[in-house]
């Protein structure tokens, strides 16, 4: 009878642990925002000045400085209800001893769940800068995935990039053909104040890839595909800031980013931009995705995280 009891138990608990884990609220936020629960003074002291310095810093590749993550703050006191839903949290916690941890899904899902802790301000503010790569990479990487399931509320056919280069793009129902060739195709949506654009390619293997490569290859398939307003206008990367470049994967496949500003030669226009070269060893041969902004005079930084997280989910299938 005993044994019966305990394991009644555990099955009760276990059902209601499972409970809350399946009916935690959908997490709210803008993208790329995060909500820094801590106390005023600690906000106007150093440990404010050191969360601004690591997550408002500056998002490069940018026309315009625009903050890394727009902060938002909250006194611990009304941290509870509709605040804990916020989808990227930092809780500074002054309790516990020096350390941090990252949550996934705490209070709400989707969410980023970051607590510093340490008891006083020297501790706090170490373990802000200890945690700062991953507490970076945590959180854009969740705004990625975030943006990617917006995007599949309301998903265009893929019809047309699987048949003519056997990829895969997931994308907004926003975005139509605006310009395509045998080899390129334009995708664009409008915005408020402009465009977003999405150029796809697909090119010959090129073993080594290096920043002025990639220049070389962007600026080549913009001239004769990407015009201006002008006749005989036509955009380039900008020459007067050098884009940053990184090598990295995108589903097992080596690529190579490049993120800058591109500007228009023989006219006024210029705005940010992200490249991504893809080794597609299946097909033997180089994808060329390119995502640019255009939007006088408008906050760009939502448009390039929305472009980067619909390139990140290429899909790429054997051609015949």
């Amino acid at each position: 009878m005993k044994k019966s009891l305990i394991v009644f138990f555990v099955l009760i608990a276990f059902s209601c642990n499972n409970t809350q884990t399946a009916y935690k609220p959908l997490s709210s936020g803008r993208i790329h925002s995060l909500s820094v629960v801590v106390d005023s003074n600690d906000w106007n002291s150093k440990i404010g000045d050191e969360i601004r310095k690591v997550y408002a810093e500056e998002y490069l590749g940018l026309p315009q400085v625009e903050e890394r993550f727009s902060l938002n703050y909250i006194e611990y006191e009304t941290f509870s209800g509709f605040a804990r839903t916020s989808r990227n949290i930092i809780y500074i916690n002054k309790r516990n001893n020096k350390g941090y941890s990252i949550v996934k899904n705490k209070y709400a899902r989707p969410q980023v769940y970051l607590e510093i802790s340490g008891t006083n301000e020297k501790e706090i503010i170490s373990q802000i800068q200890a945690s700062k790569i991953k507490g970076i990479q945590a959180f854009s990487n969740g705004e990625i995935i975030e943006n990617q399931r917006r995007i599949l509320q309301s998903p265009r056919t893929q019809d047309d990039l699987k048949n003519d280069f056997g990829v895969q793009l997931t994308m907004s129902s926003a975005y139509q053909i605006f310009k395509k060739d045998n080899s390129i195709t334009w995708f664009q949506k409008p915005t408020k104040y402009g465009t977003s654009n999405i150029v796809v390619s697909v090119l010959d293997l090129v073993e080594k890839i290096e920043l002025e490569t990639a220049i070389q290859i962007r600026d080549s398939i913009s001239k004769a595909f990407v015009p201006g307003r002008i006749e005989g206008s036509y955009m380039i990367t900008e020459k007067s800031y050098l884009p940053l470049f990184t090598e990295t994967v995108i589903k097992t496949f080596d690529s190579f980013e490049t993120r800058g500003t591109w500007e228009v030669e023989g006219d006024f226009m210029g705005g940010p931009f992200i490249n991504y070269l893809v080794k597609d060893t299946i097909n033997k041969r180089l994808l060329y995705l390119d995502g640019f902004v255009f939007s006088p005079s408008q906050r760009k930084r939502d448009n390039i995280i929305e472009l980067e997280a619909i390139i990140k989910t290429l899909k790429i299938f054997e051609k015949n």
